[in-house]
């Protein structure tokens, strides 16, 4: 693969599994150096270190909680105190699949911080980061949750909204500079998202529309270099979203019920900064 990213240095949130190291994988092939982050350490430096071997570029880790308030900024200080960064992959994030009502108050501050708060900063410190002229990139990864109000992942689904809304302004606002913003929109995708949300018992639907993390993380990173606003992955999400736009919202919500089932018993996560696995960026349809 061409070393299209040589000379650049990428920041990939939530890296640790799933689509966020799978993404770090794509643009390593691609000749980028990498700062990763999240809350595991060991995962952290096994994927770094994995990548050194294998392509030969800079990897540095920054563990850290992206969900408590003040971490964005101590992020990006940590990962420019060596080197600036020119690429950014917005990809930590976590949900529950749980009602509303069954949801500590405090969760979905905490999951609003880490998926909408975070992010947001993190574009800004991007953006005030690039030089006139200088290429950039930013990919905040969504959800096809984005696309209809989702019972049972109520707060989530709201985030992912927000992510896709905020980051299709901020594609037509930064491209004359040279900064091009894309916005990943996965639908059902293998990994630990599923389980640690309390979801998973889903529909033949569903289920068939789910693809691997490598998959996903491949056709995002495709699509932000190539400057295309929005993804949605898989023949079937993208079927989901068109029709939706068709439908009255009523409808769109009362199918996803249908579509994502009930959530499982006795499967509330534990709080994200109590020390449960990391929540990264691969969601339900």
């Amino acid at each position: 693969m061409d070393a299209v990213l040589r000379g650049h240095r990428a920041l990939v949130t939530g890296a640790s599994s799933g689509i966020g190291a799978d993404v770090a994988r794509c643009l390593a092939r691609r000749g980028a150096a990498l700062v990763l982050t999240a809350r595991r350490a060991d995962r952290l430096e096994a994927l770094a270190a994995e990548l050194r071997a294998a392509h030969g570029v800079t990897v540095d880790v920054v563990a850290l909680d992206l969900a408590a308030p003040g971490a964005a900024a101590r992020l990006w200080a940590a990962a420019t105190a060596s080197a600036p960064v020119d690429l950014l992959i917005n990809n930590a994030g976590f949900g529950h699949f749980r009602p509303f009502a069954s949801v500590d108050a405090a969760r979905d501050a905490e999951m609003i911080q880490l998926n909408v708060t975070a992010l947001v900063e993190l574009c800004h410190h991007l953006i005030a980061a690039i030089p006139a002229g200088r290429p950039g990139w930013i990919m905040n990864v969504a959800s096809i949750a984005a696309w209809q109000a989702a019972p049972n992942f109520a707060t989530y689904g709201a985030s992912k909204a927000f992510v896709r809304s905020f980051s299709e302004a901020l594609h037509y606002e930064v491209r004359g500079r040279g900064i091009k913003v894309h916005c990943l929109c996965p639908g059902g995708t293998h990994t630990e998202f599923h389980a640690i949300a309390g979801a998973g018992d889903y529909g033949a639907i569903a289920r068939a529309s789910m693809l691997p993390a490598a998959v996903v993380a491949e056709k995002g990173v495709r699509a932000m270099l190539r400057g295309k606003k929005t993804l949605v992955t898989g023949v079937l999400n993208k079927l989901a979203c068109f029709f939706t736009g068709l439908s009255p919202r009523w409808l769109s919500s009362r199918a996803s019920m249908f579509i994502l089932g009930a959530p499982r018993a006795a499967a509330l996560p534990a709080r994200a900064t109590g020390g449960a696995p990391e929540r990264t960026e691969h969601t339900a349809p």
